[in-house]
Formats: structure tokens, C-alpha cells, sequence
């Protein structure tokens, strides 16, 4: 019985018998063609969007593995060609035929009638089918984009969460209330909608914020007084000054109500582009819903917020080398590049993006240089890969490694099914041998036949047999590749070109840093991963990053 794959999608996740329908649908075809389905994809997060679907981890996981080679499979089942996913013609084209000329996988559609014969009429048959459900699919989307323009018209929610201070409040097709929807709740009647209501409990923080700036109060004094009194931020576990300065630029706060604004269609298909709508395709609705502020004192607040910049300290063209490795040890957050001045010079240290985003409601103050982070990391990683126990270490490590992915029997069962070939083949020679004979029987062929099955099983055994030997024998190979990929670090270090290039190579031998600081000292951890290797040439071997190991920096 060959074996085959199934792939099945739901465009959302209200639709809760769909892949279970596709499953039986693929099921009965694979039954029908005497196919075995040996692994099944879903969308990872349970559904997925046809226009985006080439862009989904298990899609693209899918096509990995299908051009790795060695699976045995000859087709993918699919229920039909929307389910496929709604490309453009051209791209679902392009897929079938890299599934079928790099992994050797035919696609079958259990619901499209098509003969994959390679001939004109069944492509352009194919061209067309793709065609309209790519045409659905746009059509949907424009329908539904004019009726959300018209409830914003009208004043009502066209999706997605209220701003702080309001509630969704759910209301039937005459306008009385029935419920407040929580969070992850929505409207079960097409009939009902959903409008903002403002929330008892937030109404009042946000009217604070407006009446404490408008008196002069600046956006840190607000997020620290906010942070002391731990009221709950919006999202995260602190207010920042983002969140605020937001807050006090959203004119949902007067009552109005801006629809259409972004759109993130081809940001979601991957293509580059502005994301801001041009003015005339907005949707404005003045008195949507009950404003929390006076126009006036929002439009005062305008007026005074235009003079200033909120800004944030721009590190990515910096010589910053652990940016997103370093974290502080007392918050949790990430340090961020800061340079400092003093007695005539300029230096470049770390500080906590804690305090510096929210305060010290959140961490203290501190700064170290980068030229000591960075220069103990060097030497924390020519330490750990000069150290004698370290390749005995990995070794044994990747031993483990790769007999845990690709199994962990030790007795390589090769001699015996070459012994269980070489006692089926004189079988079979001998039953041959009688027919020659003249002996020939229906129960004797029936035998052949038996034994000649037994046989093609065998073959496969140990074609895969030799298959993981020759991977688990490659673990001692793939240890010195990596020793000598150590061996080469400061040649390496020293050729790469641009700050970015450091940035990528330190990331292949370091982890993460935590910084612990105190008002007598700071201590740097530095975690290392224990097999050092490109990520590349580290998941070719099937295998992902090992865990980190901790070493310690001491006082910087």
C-alpha cells in the first residue's frame, strides 16, 4: 500500500466540521485508490486564510519535507482546490508543480474531477478552477468591506477590541442592550451588533490622564503615578509612555469613530507598501458612541502636543552587539543601547528598556559600558570551546540528540532482514524450481505471490534501515564539523564587515545574557549554547539548538 499525505484548511475558526469533513472526504478517496495517509497538515494555528497560506509554518514545513526526500509518498489529498488555498492561479500553479517536480508528490483534489494527465485541456481546466477561487475570495472580501463601512456609518463596531475605556457592548436588531462581551466573546445572531460603551472603572482613568496633562503634568509624571498606584495597564504589565500618548491622541475619546484608516491586506500577502489608506476612502462617524472627554479640552491638549516629540532612543544603527540577547535580571526587560556623556567624553553603555520606557515604578537606573559586556562575551565563548571536557561533551550530546529524533535502538537490524531476504529468495527459488518441474499448483503460485510480497516489504525495511544508519552514524561527522567551525571564531569574528554581520555570527554561539545589578555591583550570565553552528547547517541535520548552558561572567 503507498503512502500519501493530506493536507486540510478552514478559513476560520467558527467553522468547526470542516477539516473533519475534508478528512473523511480524503479518507474515502485514499481507500478508493488503496493509499495509506501517513501524515496530515493543518494550518498552525487551526485555520488560515487562503489569500496567505504559502505563507503558513506547517505549509511551508509541509514543502520542506516533501523536497528533503526519502518519505515514500506519491500524492497529496486534498479536499478541493479552494481548500488548497485562494493564490493567484499562477501560485497555486508554481506549488503543484514544485510538490511535484523537487518532492515527486502529486496533488489529488477528492471534489475536482481532474485527470492529471498533463494534457492541455485538464491545465487549463485547472487554470480556471484556481481562478475562481482566488475570484471568490476577493469578491468576499469586498462585500465585506462595504458592509463593515456601513455599520461604521452607523455608529457600530466593525470588529476587533474597543480602546481602553470602552466597553462592546452587544445589542439586538432594535438597539436594546443585552450584553457586555468579555474578552474572546462575540455576536452568535447576524441580526445583532456591537457598539463601545464606556467602562465605569476605566472611564475614569482615562479622563485623569486628559485632565492631569492639560494641567501640566508630562508623560512620565503620568506613567509613574500610574505604575505606583498599579492600575492595570491596557496590555503588558506597565503603562509606558506609548500607551499614553496614544490614549491622548485617539479621538475615540470625543465620540468619533475612524473606520478604514489601514489596511493590512498586502502587508499580510507579503508585499511592501504603505499601509495608511489614502484620506478619501476613511470612514468618519461624529457621535458614534458616548465620548469620555469634552471636544474642547481633547482639542487644547492637540494644540499643545503638537510642539513636542515622543521618541525613543534608535539603536539598530549603533554598534550595539547584544540588543535583543541581554535582558536585566530585575525586570525582565530587554537593555537597550544608551549613550552617555561626561568629563568631556562620550560613552556607549546598556541600560534597562524598563526603566527607561516606564521608571522607576519598574527598575532602577544603571548603565554599563558595551565595550565590557561585549568583551567578556568574547571571552566567555574562547573559554567554553577551548575547554578540554567540551568536545567530549558534544559528542555525547549530539549521540543523544540524534538518536532521540531518529531513534535510540543501538542493534542495527540490517543482518537480520538480510537474513530474512536471503531465506525468502530460496523460497521462492525452490517453489520456481518445482514449477519448472512440472509441478505446477494454484496453491503453490498463491505461495510465490506470498512470499514475493513478504519480500518488497523486507526491501523497504531495509532500504530505511540503511537509511538511519547512515544518519546515526553521521553524529561523530557532524561533531567535527562543528569543532572546526569553533576552532575558526576569531578568523571570523575578525572578517565579518558590518556591525549586523557580528550581530548574526554572536548569535550562533550566544544565547542570552542576564544582567543582575545592584547598588555595590553588577553581574553579568551568560548563557552559551553548548553546540555552536550556523542555524542553517544545524537544522539540516534535523536536529534544533540544544539547551544553553550557564556560564558566568563575574563583575563588570
Amino acid at each position: 500500500m503507498e503512502k500519501a499525505w493530506a493536507f486540510y484548511r478552514r478559513s476560520t475558526d467558527k467553522q468547526e466540521l470542516s477539516v473533519e469533513d475534508q478528512r473523511r472526504e480524503c479518507q474515502t478517496l485514499a481507500t478508493k485508490m488503496n493509499l495509506e495517509i501517513a501524515r496530515e497538515f493543518e494550518p498552525v494555528k487551526g485555520w488560515g486564510s487562503g489569500l496567505t497560506i504559502d505563507q503558513d509554518p506547517s505549509f511551508q514545513e509541509m514543502v520542506r519535507l516533501a523536497e528533503q526526500g526519502g518519505h515514500g509518498v506519491r500524492y497529496l489529498l486534498v479536499y478541493d482546490v479552494s481548500r488548497f488555498g485562494r493564490l493567484q492561479p499562477e501560485d497555486k500553479i508554481y506549488w503543484e508543480r514544485r510538490l511535484k517536480k523537487q518532492g515527486g508528490i502529486q496533488i489529488v483534489y477528492s471534489k475536482d474531477d481532474f485527470k492529471n494527465d498533463g494534457s492541455t485541456l485538464d491545465t487549463l481546466s485547472k487554470v480556471l478552477k484556481h481562478g475562481e477561487a482566488h475570484q471568490f475570495s476577493m469578491k468576499l472580501s469586498e462585500t465585506t468591506l462595504r458592509g463593515a463601512k456601513s455599520h461604521a456609518l452607523m455608529g457600530h463596531s466593525a470588529g476587533g477590541k474597543a480602546p481602553y475605556g470602552y466597553n462592546r457592548l452587544l445589542i439586538d436588531a432594535q438597539g436594546n442592550p443585552v450584553k457586555i462581551l468579555q474578552r474572546g466573546e462575540h455576536k452568535a445572531d447576524k441580526l445583532q451588533r456591537v457598539v463601545w460603551q464606556p467602562s465605569p472603572t476605566e472611564r475614569t482613568v482615562v479622563q485623569g490622564i486628559f485632565e492631569r496633562y492639560d494641567q501640566g503634568s508630562g508623560l512620565n509624571t503620568l506613567v509613574k503615578d500610574l505604575n505606583l498606584r498599579q492600575v492595570p495597564a491596557p496590555r503588558g504589565r506597565h503603562w509606558c509612555k506609548n500607551i499614553v500618548h496614544y490614549i491622548l491622541r485617539n479621538r475615540a475619546y470625543i465620540g468619533e469613530r475612524i473606520y478604514n484608516k489601514r489596511s493590512y491586506k498586502g502587508y499580510r500577502r507579503g508585499e511592501k507598501g504603505a499601509l495608511l489608506n489614502p484620506l478619501d476612502q476613511w470612514v468618519t462617524k461624529d457621535g458614534a458612541h458616548e465620548p469620555i472627554v469634552e471636544k474642547s479640552l481633547f482639542e487644547r491638549i492637540q494644540s499643545r502636543m503638537k510642539t513636542r516629540v515622543i521618541t525613543q532612543g534608535r539603536t539598530f544603527q549603533r554598534p550595539y552587539l547584544l540588543t535583543g540577547l541581554a535582558k536585566c535580571g530585575h525586570c525582565g526587560y530587554k537593555l537597550i543601547g544608551w549613550p552617555k556623556g561626561g568629563n568631556g567624553h562620550r560613552y556607549l553603555t546598556y541600560t534597562c528598556g524598563g526603566y527607561q520606557r516606564i521608571g522607576t515604578s519598574v527598575c532602577r537606573s544603571f548603565n554599563v559600558l558595551t565595550e565590557e559586556l561585549e568583551q567578556v562575551a568574547l571571552e566567555t565563548i574562547r573559554e567554553e570551546i577551548k575547554n578540554t571536557d567540551w568536545k567530549d561533551e558534544v559528542r555525547l550530546m549530539l549521540r543523544e540528540r540524534i538518536n532521540e529524533r531518529f531513534g535510540g535502538n543501538n542493534r542495527n537490524p540490517l543482518d537480520d532482514l538480510q537474513k530474512s531476504l536471503a531465506r525468502i529468495n530460496q523460497e521462492i527459488d525452490h517453489a520456481l524450481g518445482a514449477v519448472k518441474l512440472g509441478r505446477y499448483s494454484e496453491s503453490l503460485m498463491e505461495m510465490v505471490q506470498g512470499l514475493e510480497v513478504q519480500r518488497n516489504d523486507i526491501r523497504r525495511q531495509i532500504a530505511e534501515a540503511q537509511e538511519q544508519a547512515v544518519i546515526v552514524e553521521s553524529a561523530d561527522d557532524l561533531a567535527e564539523k562543528v569543532f572546526a567551525y569553533a576552532d575558526q571564531f576569531d578568523r571570523l569574528w575578525s572578517e565579518c564587515p558590518t556591525v549586523e554581520k557580528r550581530k548574526e555570527f554572536l548569535r550562533t554561539f550566544l544565547h542570552q545574557v542576564t544582567v543582575d545589578h545592584s547598588a555595590e555591583a553588577i553581574k553579568a550570565t551568560y548563557y552559551v549554547y553548548k553546540v555552536p553552528m550556523q542555524r542553517e547547517a544545524l537544522a539540516a541535520s534535523g536536529l534544533t539548538p540544544l539547551t544553553a548552558r550557564v556560564t558566568c561572567g563575574g563583575r563588570i
